[in-house]
């Protein structure tokens, strides 16, 4: 199976991005849905945010054990199946008799999904070089702007015209019916695509080693303030503008998850470009590139919470997306120049575990602060944070990156283990 005239390592992103599209519309259609939630189940504004908070807490619980699956088994394996199972706990959330089920099956949704992305970078990294890297990765991180898009925008125009279940048993749908033909398409990748690791296995000890490399730690503080900060927009913007502006569901929903998407694929498809570009000259471009867009990030990100019209709201929504494009798109190809190529999944799976439970406190603590302090004094607290992370990335660039660039260049096909 070939997606027309694309070569084996662009239908590869192809597929992947469609996968990625249903993982993100999975998360999101939830958030769109908290005011029927609070109506059907009697949820609290707490309970609200430990609907997106306990899925990100267990996604990243488990992304250290499926990176390192990602380097030691079928990475090709490991993305059906994690897309077959994600999509079962989808549509078994449309059936959700009461609270307690449906924050079952997002936690359910959080082990299945997070064997996804460990194995799908690496499997993009096998087969995209340095020099296209970013793009690639860019254009493929552009999936999860259209299914935060896709899951706000169809739960919120579901639930108003047939019921919020729908939403999950449309979505959950799509997913089962596309897992035989990625497993098809799978089977006719170059065997160096599919290869699950090199020849000798990286030992789990490597997988400990890579929280040594400074660099790294790096790059997962920024993925971690990066994605606390996108969690916060993803799940409480719809309810922020539902209740700031009096929109409907579905407009809410709408303004929500479309326009901050326009701005991070905008943001993903420059970023990784420039990134790609700079690094035939700087090989510290990537990081250079990330710490440009927390400067532009922090302050769209508090006006975003301190526009008084929802135009302004609007405008800051797709600024702050543009630059979070920027991040989103680089900081796995970040991390990939400072570890061995062995050890990708794993490095997948170290960003993973900080990023997503640093992130969970996102909703939770959105919901905490929905009726007390306000969603937007909230915004404005991680604004700074933002400022704060560029200045530590810029230290870590000027102090680590030559060397850990050097070392992971070095390093011999058992990775870190040699060191």
């Amino acid at each position: 199976m070939r997606l027309g005239r694309l070569s084996p390592a662009w239908s590869l992103i192809a597929c992947l991005w469609f996968c990625y599209v249903l993982n993100h519309a999975d998360r999101q259609v939830v958030y769109t849905l908290f005011p029927s939630l609070q109506k059907e189940f009697g949820y609290s504004d707490a309970v609200l945010g430990l609907t997106g908070a306990l899925f990100l807490w267990v996604y990243g619980l488990c992304s250290p054990v499926a990176g390192i699956l990602g380097d030691r088994r079928s990475r090709t394996a490991l993305v059906v199946g994690s897309l077959a199972l994600w999509s079962t706990f989808t549509v078994l959330s449309g059936f959700s008799p009461n609270g307690a089920f449906l924050l079952a099956c997002r936690a359910l949704l959080g082990v299945s999904e997070s064997f996804f992305m460990p194995a799908a970078f690496a499997l993009m990294a096998a087969a995209h070089g340095p020099e296209t890297r970013s793009r690639a990765i860019a254009v493929f991180a552009t999936s999860q702007m259209v299914g935060v898009a896709l899951g706000g925008s169809l739960s919120g125009f579901v639930a108003e015209r047939f019921h919020w279940r729908v939403s999950f048993w449309l979505l959950g749908g799509a997913g089962l019916l596309f897992a035989p033909l990625l497993a098809r398409f799978f089977r006719t990748l170059p065997p160096h695509f599919r290869q699950s690791g090199p020849a000798a296995p990286a030992p789990v000890s490597s997988f400990l080693a890579l929280l040594r490399i400074p660099s790294l730690r790096v790059v997962t503080t920024f993925a971690a303030v990066a994605t606390f900060g996108l969690f916060l927009v993803y799940t409480w913007l719809p309810t922020f503008l539902y209740d700031k502006f009096a929109l409907g569901l579905a407009r809410a929903g709408f303004e929500a998850s479309v326009y901050p998407q326009i701005g991070t694929a905008l943001g993903l498809l420059v970023g990784g470009g420039a990134a790609d570009r700079c690094y035939r000259r700087l090989r510290s471009a990537r990081f250079w590139v990330v710490l440009a867009a927390f400067l532009g990030a922090g302050p769209c990100i508090f006006l975003l919470g301190a526009g008084d019209t929802l135009e302004a709201t609007r405008l800051a929504a797709m600024a702050f997306g543009f630059f979070a494009g920027f991040v989103s798109g680089n900081q796995a190809p970040c991390a990939f120049d400072v570890v061995p190529a062995p050890l990708r999944a794993s490095t997948v799976g170290v960003l993973n575990l900080l990023g997503a439970c640093v992130s969970g406190f996102a909703p939770f603590l959105g919901g905490l602060a929905r009726r007390t302090v306000g969603v937007d004094r909230l915004m404005t607290a991680t604004g700074a944070v933002y400022l704060i992370t560029a200045l530590f990335l810029l230290y870590g660039i000027l102090r680590h990156f030559d060397r850990d660039h050097g070392r992971a260049e070095d390093a011999g096909p058992s990775g870190l283990a040699n060191k």
